[in-house]
């Protein structure tokens, strides 16, 4: 009885050297490729907060422009209420990210500081990632054959009458993402 079983059971042949060595090599590739997914994984979430960001403003720009033209508006420095001198793109987006402003816990998720503007986005600049890019519509003489120059909107671009504005942020590669438009 104790030969039967014994040829039963099967005795399995050492593992081979290079046996041994595929599975380090599997086990390292698991956890390389998990590495990565969590990198990648992170690096999603610092672009969708950037977005997030983006959203807001628009969301902001979008309600204060139907009151900001009355009087007692705030933040002062965006109502077109005020003397022509005052009223710049610059003095306003000051007061809005200003730490009591009505943006002003929003951060660059990137950078972990306070939000920045970019004239555009750039893949050549990385320090860009996370910026917010505001653009302006100006329309042009008619009968041109563009009707509307998109150009930079600068800190001292009057704000005092309504045009349209384009935001978008930039990526991690400093890509444009295009976030809306909005008349303000």
């Amino acid at each position: 009885m104790d030969t039967k079983q014994a040829s039963t059971q099967q005795i399995s042949p050492p593992l081979k050297r290079t046996d041994k060595l595929f599975i380090f090599f599997m086990i390292c590739m698991t956890c390389v490729v998990a590495l990565m997914g969590y990198t990648t994984y992170q690096q999603g979430k610092l672009e969708e907060t950037s977005k997030r960001n983006g959203e807001a403003w628009l969301k902001w720009l979008s309600e204060s422009a139907k009151s900001r033209h009355e009087p007692g508006y705030e933040p002062a420095a965006c109502a077109a209420q005020l003397p022509p001198a005052t009223q710049t793109w610059g003095g306003c987006f000051e007061s809005i990210t200003a730490p009591d402003g009505p943006l002003g816990s929003l951060t660059n998720p990137f950078s972990g500081g306070r939000l920045q503007r970019g004239v555009k986005c750039d893949s050549q600049d990385r320090t860009l990632a996370g910026s917010l890019v505001f653009e302006k519509h100006t329309p042009t003489p008619p009968g041109s054959a563009i009707p509307t120059l998109l150009t930079a909107l600068a800190d001292s671009d009057d704000i005092g009458q309504k045009f349209q504005i384009r935001l978008s942020v930039c990526d991690k590669g400093a890509n444009v993402v295009r976030i809306g438009e909005i008349e303000f």
